[in-house]
Formats: C-alpha cells, structure tokens, sequence
C-alpha cells in the first residue's frame, strides 16, 4: 500500500496549503482525494508533485511492503 504521509509534512515544511498544490500541479479534485485516501495514483500525478515540490517521489510517498494492495 502507497503511503503520502510525508507528502503532507513536506507540503507544510513549504508553507503551501492542499488547494495550491492541487491547483500548482494542475489536479483534479477527485485525483486530489485520491492522494488524502492514500489511494493509488498515475505515475504522472506524482511526477507533477514531484516538479512543484521540486523533490524526488521518495520524499512525497512510501511503499507499505507488508500490506496486500
């Protein structure tokens, strides 16, 4: 299971809220709540976090290798 926990602390350490990043990456709300339901997204989702963020996929998500997705 894909895990954005650190998502939402590294878009505090940036002072931005859910609705600028939403809008910075150019997300659909649904895609959006997608993320806060830590559902699986498109590579290009996290990609276009990644470019805003301007960080790596490893700083914006985890893999739970113990959990069946």
């Amino acid at each position: 299971m894909i895990k954005f926990d650190c998502l939402w602390e590294l878009m505090k350490e940036k002072n931005m809220t859910k609705t600028q990043l939403r809008l910075a990456a150019r997300l659909s709300t649904s895609t959006f709540a997608k993320l806060t339901k830590n559902e699986m997204v498109s590579l290009d989702v996290l990609a276009r976090l990644c470019k805003v963020l301007e960080c790596q996929l490893s700083d914006i998500c985890t893999i739970d290798l113990g959990e069946k997705v």
